[in-house]
């Protein structure tokens, strides 16, 4: 294991490369990629976030190292500590060590987004799929989204941003959803333009299905691994099972966006997964996704479980064109 008088120096190197504007977002530091595992430091607006993967707990030499280091720059109102592996539910999202109160909204890519720190033992705010918002700004005009698992929405309020003519959004907890119900008031957004529906995945897309629910673009990017009464989320044995609940609900001609982040699905396995188990005259892989070269960090030689080729990181995000037999457009 490094030692904290080896980890510093990678860690400050990183800190001088990159930066994020007064209210934006980004990762400072990748340790896993850069050289120091156990730690990942992100900026949102004036907040430092450190997560520490560190089993023991944060290296109090590199804690007190990086407070000095941040707490000495005017521009950061608060640093806070994710203990990732500590059995207390506080530390695990977050506790200040400056400040009192962090940052509660950011701006990318010219839209503002609502985030909530210390919801979760995450950020609330996936840096990873930075360039997904991104193409949903871009591509969403005028068609109809479904974003399911949608946590707090970031994905769909970046569809809206881009003049998606309706978006549902769907997530098991409605107090997730809740925070993008009150961004799309906030925003003006007219009712009409956008939907939360509190539900369990398999139950919702039974039900659209069976309703005949069409959508121009759906987003299917779920946890890891999660288990409900109604089904089962395995991303790395049977995320095909997924796409199959969520294809039926894409137009003819729509787009389903396949977001996958198993560490130990290798890019090469997760295409072959696709070509091979689902139907070829009616889906087509596009280009993928990159995330952003920023969350990766300057050193990309780290020894990965699976490699993730042809992405560029374990977060595989990939549209794939879908036709329909029936020819059948969206619903709405």
């Amino acid at each position: 294991m490094m030692v904290p008088e080896d980890a510093m120096p990678l860690i400050l190197s990183a800190l001088r490369l990159r930066s994020a504007a007064p209210d934006g977002a980004v990762r400072l530091f990748n340790g896993f990629y850069e050289g120091y595992p156990p730690l990942s430091i992100d900026r949102y607006g004036d907040t430092i976030v450190f997560q520490s993967f560190a089993k023991s707990g944060l290296d109090p030499a590199i804690r007190n190292a990086l407070i000095e280091t941040f707490h000495s720059d005017p521009t950061v109102g608060a640093i806070l500590l994710k203990e990732r592996f500590s059995k207390a539910q506080r530390e695990r999202n977050g506790v200040f060590l400056f400040g009192e109160k962090g940052c509660e909204r950011v701006r990318e890519f010219g839209v503002s987004y609502p985030i909530r720190l210390t919801l979760n033992q995450d950020c609330s705010f996936y840096l990873d799929t930075t360039l997904l918002r991104k193409y949903m700004i871009e591509n969403s005009g005028g068609k109809t989204v479904l974003n399911t698992f949608a946590y707090t929405g970031s994905l769909g309020l970046a569809a809206l941003a881009g003049g998606a003519r309706k978006v549902v959004q769907t997530d098991l907890n409605p107090a997730f959803l809740k925070i993008c119900e009150d961004e799309a008031e906030r925003a003006g957004i007219s009712p009409s333009r956008h939907e939360n529906v509190a539900a369990d995945f398999f139950a919702l897309t039974t039900a659209y299905r069976r309703a005949g629910k069409r959508f121009d673009i759906v987003i299917l990017d779920p946890p890891f691994f999660s288990l409900t009464g109604r089904g089962r989320v395995d991303q790395e044995r049977s995320f095909i099972a997924l796409i199959n609940k969520a294809r039926p609900l894409v137009a003819d001609g729509g787009t389903l966006i396949v977001v996958n982040n198993a560490l130990y699905l290798s890019g090469a396995a997760f295409l072959s997964e696709i070509r091979s188990r689902l139907p070829g005259q009616y889906i087509t892989a596009l280009p993928p996704i990159p995330v952003p070269e920023s969350f990766i960090g300057r050193c990309a030689s780290a020894k990965l479980p699976a490699d993730p080729a042809p992405f560029n990181h374990p977060t595989k995000i990939l549209p794939l064109r879908v036709r329909r037999k029936d020819g059948r457009g969206t619903s709405e």
